[in-house]
């Protein structure tokens, strides 16, 4: 194999493998929703795609969010060491990963943390208040996982992607509104508008219902991804912990066959068990 196919697989397998499902979808928003808007919706996705991904647009995102910099003295004393640690040990498994990713806090006492667009890493407050440096460094480890593997990038693009969808759907569903409780006599015009309206109404909760499930079917394949890079970096027994601790305080009731295909992580047990039989 030379060398050029050698980056192009490696190139593969960490961009573009885990996120086929999402490019391929955007795609085929794109071409959906240019054809429904007789070509008007192409222009919104050739400019908003882009500037989805500037520093401006993740900036208003962490403002309209409440995502906030680290801003006291012992924040920063705390959590920036362990960051650097962590990014150091990303650095060593994918050199290429941003070197310009920043960590954030959410005001919010869940015990959790995310990733968003090329470079904000989220922790909520609850997770520096009650988890350990140990644990900590295990979320931060599988954020960064996200990060190396395009997950974030993937995830904005669809976001982008789907906004049409809720437009249209929300115009459609007016629309049928409108006709199902109008008590006007119908006409064989208004007869067959009310069938195009039904028609396109639900083939749009068909396509949005089906692309919700392949979507959270990749998503959940992403998190094992991320939970894989946290665990090559060194910090898989951190994570583990983490998981365990969440695992041990939550309280929720059996998810129903519906809820496990629609959820975006997989059972927290399945990640555990994985973890800790690597």
């Amino acid at each position: 194999m030379t060398n050029i196919e050698e980056r192009f697989w490696l190139i593969y397998e960490r961009n573009i493998k885990g996120n086929i499902a999402y490019i391929l979808w955007v795609l085929f928003y794109v071409m959906l929703f240019t054809v429904l808007s007789f070509g008007g919706m192409l222009m919104y996705y050739l400019i908003l795609i882009p500037l989805a991904f500037t520093p401006l647009a993740e900036m208003l995102w962490r403002l309209v969010n409440g995502v906030r910099p680290l801003r006291l003295n012992s924040e920063k004393e705390r959590l920036l060491p362990l960051f650097k640690e962590v990014y150091e040990g990303a650095i060593k498994i994918d050199p290429k990963i941003s070197s310009d990713i920043r960590l954030y806090i959410k005001e919010d006492m869940s015990i959790n943390a995310f990733a968003f667009g090329k470079h904000t890493l989220i922790l909520t407050r609850g997770s520096i208040m009650l988890l350990s440096d140990d644990c900590l460094k295990g979320l931060m480890a599988h954020e960064l996982g996200h990060f190396s593997y395009k997950h974030t990038n993937a995830v904005l693009l669809m976001m982008v992607a789907h906004l049409p969808m809720t437009f249209f759907l929300k115009k459609f569903t007016d629309l049928k509104n409108y006709y199902d409780n109008s008590e006007k006599r119908m006409s064989i015009f208004t007869f067959i508008i009310r069938l195009i309206i039904d028609y396109i109404y639900y083939m749009l909760r068909a396509i949005s219902f089906i692309g919700e499930l392949i979507l959270m079917k990749t998503s959940r394949a992403n998190e094992y991804v991320a939970d894989n890079f946290a665990h090559e970096c060194g910090f898989g027994a951190d994570l583990t912990n983490v998981l365990i601790e969440i695992y041990e305080v939550s309280v929720s009731k059996p998810q129903s066959v519906r809820e496990q295909f629609r959820s975006s992580h997989p059972h927290i047990t399945l990640r555990i068990e994985r973890l800790e039989g690597k």
